[in-house]
């Protein structure tokens, strides 16, 4: 299943999914802003260390935030990738409670009807109806109408 695909899911399961790629999204916002601060710091800390002419503990310090920037980046891209995805469900949940629950393919669903129960066979009901005219047919006659 793609994220984005609600499909076969009713309005209160599709409105759920979508809740729960929201907090995904929130959860994310926070993160990121825990990592600003956190680059910020480790920024603060290399221009303390450096100021006092430490360079090993700069270099720890430097080592630390680029660590923190790495982080930061990652976090802004999946930031950004939940965005697209949740503004994409939203749209579809919109679609979802207009046509008032699920929306069902009925081609696929007879294609994988037939796939189970196999293909209808229209020959053989054409050929019992009439057997059973001619049976009919003939029964008039010996009765004599």
């Amino acid at each position: 299943m793609i994220d984005t695909d609600l499909d076969g899911l009713g309005p209160k399961e599709a409105a759920e999914y979508v809740l729960a790629f929201i907090s995904t999204l929130k959860q994310t916002e926070k993160a990121l802003s825990a990592c600003e601060e956190d680059v910020s710091l480790w920024t603060r800390r290399v221009a303390l260390a450096k100021s006092k002419g430490d360079e090993a503990l700069a270099s720890q310090a430097e080592q630390r935030r680029a660590e923190a920037a790495t982080r930061k980046t990652q976090l802004e891209a999946e930031l950004a990738d939940l965005k697209m995805k949740v503004t994409v469900l939203k749209d579809k949940l919109v679609r979802i409670r207009m046509t008032g629950g699920r929306l069902v393919d009925t081609d696929l669903l007879l294609a994988q009807l037939e796939m189970v129960v196999g293909k209808k066979d229209d020959l053989s009901r054409v050929m019992k109806e009439e057997e059973s005219r001619a049976a009919l047919d003939e029964l008039k006659k010996k009765m004599g109408h």
